[in-house]
C-alpha cells in the first residue's frame, strides 16, 4: 500500500511542477507574442498618408532615415486610414517607427510635442503604442 500512495504523489508533484514551469515560462512568451511589440493606428483621414516600418525579419530593403539621425535598414507598409498595424500585417506585429508624407507632431506623455519634417520616420521604442488622428489641422501622433 504505500507504493500505490507514493505514485499518486509522484504524479501530482509532477503535474504541480509542470504547472508551475508554465507559469514561470508564461510571462515570457507573452512578451515575445506582442506584449511589448510597437503598435500604430491611423486615425487620419485618406488625405494623409501614414507608412509604418519594421526593423527587423526578412526583405527589408529599404532604408529608414529616422528622427534620431539614424538611418535603418527597414521595410515599410502603408497604413491606410481607420486601420491598425496589427489589421495589416497580423496580430503582435512589431511596428519599429511610422512617418506622415506631411508634416506632423510627435506628442508626449506630458502634452510636449516636437514637430517632425515630412517623409522622415520617427522611432517607437518597444510597447510604445501610437495614435495618429488631426489636431489643430495638423497630423499628430499620441501614445494610448
Amino acid at each position: 500500500m504505500t507504493r500505490m500512495r507514493r505514485r499518486p504523489s509522484l504524479v501530482l508533484a509532477l503535474a504541480l511542477g509542470t504547472a508551475l514551469t508554465t507559469s514561470v515560462v508564461a510571462p515570457a512568451q507573452a512578451a515575445s507574442a506582442g506584449a511589448f511589440d510597437g503598435d500604430v493606428t491611423n486615425r487620419l483621414s485618406s488625405a494623409y498618408t501614414v507608412k509604418v516600418a519594421t526593423f527587423s525579419g526578412p526583405n527589408r530593403s529599404e532604408k529608414c532615415l529616422a528622427t534620431n539621425g539614424t538611418t535603418y535598414t527597414c521595410r515599410t507598409y502603408w497604413l491606410p486610414s481607420g486601420r491598425a498595424d496589427d489589421q495589416i500585417n497580423g496580430t503582435n506585429w512589431d511596428t519599429d517607427a511610422l512617418m506622415v508624407e506631411s508634416s506632423y507632431r510627435i506628442y508626449n506623455l506630458n502634452g510636449t510635442y516636437q514637430t517632425v519634417p515630412a517623409f522622415r520616420w520617427y522611432k517607437i521604442s518597444d510597447g510604445d503604442n501610437r495614435t495618429c488622428e488631426l489636431t489643430s489641422n495638423t497630423p499628430a501622433c499620441f501614445y494610448r
